[in-house]
């Protein structure tokens, strides 16, 4: 398996620190920040390799960039005939809705040349599905709206990787991610744990390496954080869990 991490930033990018968004096997997007198109050009990746875009919440920051990418797509495969297929996978009940307003938003029944028109899977918790290279489960996770965490296994390597997307401390997300080689889990709240807070919607770092413990992981890294005290946050977490590191834009997993 090949993981990049394309943005580690909270709700708002910042410079050179796209939102949360991650690419698995160069072609699967998790989460696609406010760029993901210009984040993966800008590290060698192409836009129209993409077979497969998972939303794990309907928030602005992770899909926001979900028009540029059926705009890219649209424009880019005009001079090359028919493009080929591009599922988007979310929560039903909201996944559906995003994208028909980003291909509002594109003005489709005006242009639609410039509005790709991608396969939308929506997903309930404790559903599987497949690509041609990954198996894939969900899970809940406690958030403001419906969100999903999702495991994926390589079926080539059989390497596992669990991303939470937001989500407060939540213990069925430890089940969920039990033996994976790599757990990606958000740190909104920094050196903190927010159990005590159960309308909380986000974790500490704390809360993060809990989950990882419990869940027998290779390693913990962590997204979603603020960049001011990112060292306390890391430091806090390699407390409870020591296999923790903080993911930055451009880090790749196995680290090359």
């Amino acid at each position: 398996m090949h993981l990049l991490f394309l943005g580690t930033a909270t709700v708002v990018p910042e410079a050179e620190r796209d939102t949360a968004c991650v690419l698995l096997n160069h072609k699967h997007l998790v989460d696609v920040g406010w760029a993901a198109p210009l984040q993966m050009l800008k590290y060698g990746e192409d836009p129209l390799g993409l077979e497969t875009v998972f939303i794990t919440h309907c928030h602005h920051d992770h899909f926001m960039a979900v028009p540029q990418i059926l705009f890219y797509f649209a424009m880019k495969h005009a001079a090359r005939g028919e493009a080929p297929p591009l599922r988007i996978v979310g929560p039903d009940g909201d996944i559906g809705t995003v994208v028909e307003r980003a291909r509002q938003f594109l003005q489709a029944d005006r242009f639609p040349e410039a509005a790709h028109q991608p396969d939308v899977v929506p997903l309930q918790p404790g559903a599987s599905w497949e690509t041609d290279d990954l198996n894939v489960a969900a899970c809940s996770t406690k958030h403001a709206v419906a969100g999903l965490c999702y495991r994926f296994t390589d079926k080539a390597s059989g390497q596992r990787v669990a991303i939470t997307g937001d989500t407060a401390y939540h213990e069925p997300i430890a089940q969920h991610a039990a033996g994976c080689d790599l757990l990606i889990h958000e740190a909104s709240h920094g050196p903190v744990s927010t159990q005590s807070n159960p309308a909380a919607g986000h974790s500490g770092s704390l809360d993060a390496a809990h989950i990882a413990r419990a869940a027998g992981v290779g390693a913990l890294y962590l997204v979603h954080y603020t960049r001011s005290g990112a060292d306390e946050t890391l430091a806090a977490a390699r407390e409870v869990f020591p296999e923790t590191y903080l993911a930055h834009e451009g880090d790749t997993w196995p680290a090359q």
